[in-house]
């Protein structure tokens, strides 16, 4: 890449470009293709994370040509992830659409998620993708710069949960350590769970 990634912080009018960008990233992941059958649901599952959650109280980041984006949430707003209402109805369509197995692998990887899942405030890195024509160019490595870049004025850890082992070494890279890792179902895929202290 003969420029730079430049990243800037999302705006609501780049809710579709976010969707795009991280329904994308994620079409050939481990743990997404685990627990939802079909690929055409991680539009539905990213627009109601991004539009209630990120938006609105986290941090999105973007890259300058919509080829990548982060989704981080700052140590205040930890314990405010969930937006219920839409949550229940994602349970509903997936039940409706697919029957009970893809309702409880959701189930078992949130409740191992959540056994992980540091007590201590630190800024919590859920998504980071870049669209799948676009790897390999430094972006991940540009927004993952920038959001512990964040961390690191604020004198604050970061923690974030990877499901696929490519990416160990890219966040390694940026002083993420592997504190654990587990499986999240028999035969299901495994989550490597990685905190990285402030700098």
């Amino acid at each position: 890449m003969d420029n730079a990634p430049t990243i800037r912080n999302a705006v609501a009018a780049d809710l579709d470009d976010l969707v795009d960008i991280l329904s994308d990233s994620f079409a050939a992941d481990p743990m997404f293709n685990w627990l939802f059958p079909s690929t055409q649901l991680y539009p539905f599952f990213f627009r109601m994370l991004v539009s209630e959650v990120y938006l609105p109280r986290g941090i999105a980041h973007i890259d300058s040509e919509s080829r990548a984006a982060a989704l981080w949430l700052p140590p205040e707003q930890r314990l405010k992830t969930a937006p219920r209402l839409r949550l229940l109805r994602f349970g509903l369509k997936l039940l409706r659409m697919y029957g009970l197995r893809p309702v409880w692998r959701v189930a078992r990887q949130s409740a191992v998620f959540a056994s992980h899942h540091p007590k201590e405030p630190h800024y919590y890195l859920q998504f980071i993708g870049c669209k799948s024509g676009d790897q390999g160019h430094g972006l991940g490595a540009a927004l993952l710069s920038e959001g512990t870049r964040i961390c690191d004025e604020h004198g604050m850890p970061a923690y974030l949960e990877c499901s696929n082992p490519r990416n160990v070494p890219l966040y390694e890279r940026h002083g993420f350590v592997v504190t654990s890792q587990q499986a999240v179902g028999k035969n299901g895929p495994t989550a490597w769970f990685m905190w990285r202290d402030p700098r």
